[in-house]
């Protein structure tokens, strides 16, 4: 492609340059992910903002944080690559490829059967399965064309399939007080830390009601820190009954909580503008929901 210049004198390098300082929030790391010299990369970053007409980093000697505006910017330009990679990679291959998200834990009973079953209707299809600890990030990127969602939609631009309702129960360390009871309740655990996954956990003050809400809680950023947070006893979890069913840990106990309301698992999509292959995922999945055998509301395996 010997023209990468668009209407507005954006450049495909312009992107590029801005999406990794915005991911390494530093000009000299960037730099050195891209093989550039930090002038050059400084400078493609100013002909973005010149072009745009605002700023989109903030910068000083110390740090480098994303404006408003470039926060709101960098979902479009990660868009756009994945675009560009999508038209690549379609004219250099000889199948079509559509590229689903998933999360690990509450998903991982579901993703896999579709999977199997699309592509047992679908051989022509390669299916590219993309883990991601925010599945809804990544769709919003551009960087899945379906996914596989704990929780509601965040975004009213995508389209959605409810798979299953979830119940919740608690993940405790093995030698909490509260592992001596069969089931438990949100007030059981208010009085103990609680441990987030702030990127893909659906736990939050209001599922207490006000003036019963735990008074601390322990943010992690994936399954895995989540999983030893609690085992090394910084407080429970909350969490759909599937991730204990996927997750076994010698040094955690899972729990039914009776009055949590359950987790949605769903199907999310863009809903303009989508891959072309979507609408038959999205039957397949239908039809696996329909047919699978899941536990009922407020049973779980321990």
């Amino acid at each position: 492609m010997s023209e990468q210049r668009g209407s507005h004198g954006i450049e495909l390098r312009h992107l590029r340059a801005f999406i990794v300082v915005a991911e390494e929030r530093s000009f000299t790391r960037a730099a050195q992910r891209l093989l550039l010299t930090q002038p050059s990369l400084s400078r493609a970053v100013m002909a973005l903002e010149q072009a745009l007409g605002t700023r989109l980093l903030s910068r000083d000697r110390h740090s480098v944080a994303l404006t408003a505006a470039g926060a709101r910017f960098l979902v479009h330009a990660h868009r756009v690559l994945a675009v560009l990679d999508e038209a690549v990679d379609s004219a250099r291959r000889a199948t079509t490829v559509l590229r689903v998200g998933f999360t690990s834990g509450a998903t991982a009973e579901i993703t896999s059967p579709v999977v199997r079953a699309f592509e047992a209707e679908h051989a022509e299809v390669t299916v590219d399965l993309r883990r991601y600890d925010d599945a809804g990030a990544s769709l919003a990127e551009g960087k899945c064309h379906v996914a596989f969602m704990v929780g509601g939609a965040r975004d009213p631009s995508w389209a959605t399939l409810l798979l299953c309702e979830e119940p919740r129960i608690a993940a405790l360390p093995a030698e909490h007080p509260l592992t001596g009871r069969d089931v438990l309740t949100l007030d059981d655990l208010r009085e103990h830390p609680v441990v987030v996954n702030v990127l893909a956990g659906t736990t939050h003050p209001d599922l207490w009601r006000p003036g019963s809400r735990p008074r601390r809680f322990v943010r992690v950023q994936n399954i895995e820190e989540w999983l030893e947070a609690i085992a090394t006893g910084r407080g429970f979890g909350l969490t759909p009954a599937a991730t204990g069913r996927v997750y076994h840990h010698p040094q955690i106990v899972y729990r039914p909580v009776s009055d949590a309301p359950p987790v949605p698992i769903s199907l999310a999509w863009k809903s303009v503008g989508g891959h072309p292959l979507i609408a038959d995922f999205v039957a397949v999945a239908a039809r696996s929901a329909q047919e699978a055998d899941r536990p009922a509301p407020g049973q779980t395996e321990r």
